[in-house]
């Protein structure tokens, strides 16, 4: 080999050595952080059109939102069993029916508190079936656990209605996290 062709030889070869640590000490680290990017980028456009089809549904998460309004409480615990208590004497009262609460102690489940009553409820036929149906149609989240009519002692009173009622409140943050999966109220009344 002529010195010529040898250095043309070791130019070509130290050019490509040059060549292939540029690429391998930049190019790639480069072409890794643009792939980086690109996953980067197709996340965030994923996020955006999700929060634009929940600015879609606005109308219809903030309707959901108040329709839970009647199940939401952030009063504290002892309140919120305080006002169940007046609540039914204020419905007794209206029925003209004479009322005995027993409450129990308060129920706190994940999302859910549950406020249970046991009460015995006494009066004539008609008066005990407007209360029921007026408990029914409360604007509440209630369950009743037992019913049971029987005769009382009493001639004033002739029957008898023990029952046990629960009434269910959804605390705030926990009625916030449901609408903003999308759900809506759910009422359950047995």
């Amino acid at each position: 080999m002529k010195p010529k062709q040898r250095v043309t030889l070791i130019l070509l070869v130290t050019v490509a050595v040059v060549v292939w640590a540029l690429v391998s000490g930049l190019a790639a680290p480069m072409w890794a952080q643009l792939g980086q990017l690109r996953q980067e980028a197709e996340l965030t456009q994923a996020k955006i059109a999700k929060l634009e089809r929940l600015a879609a549904r606005k109308p219809s998460i903030e309707q959901n939102y108040e329709a839970y309004g009647a199940f939401r409480s952030d009063e504290p615990e002892s309140m919120t069993q305080r006002g169940f208590l007046d609540e039914l004497e204020q419905l007794a009262g209206a029925g003209n029916v004479q009322l005995n609460l027993k409450p129990r102690p308060m129920e706190q489940e994940q999302r859910v508190s549950r406020v249970v009553v046991e009460m015995d409820v006494d009066g004539t036929q008609d008066e005990l079936l407007n209360f029921l149906d007026r408990l029914l149609a409360w604007p509440r989240l209630i369950e009743i656990e037992r019913l049971r009519i029987s005769a009382s002692p009493s001639k004033e009173y002739p029957l008898r209605a023990s029952l046990v009622v629960s009434k269910l409140i959804v605390r705030a943050q926990a009625a916030t996290a449901a609408n903003a999966e999308g759900l809506g109220p759910v009422m359950k009344k047995r």
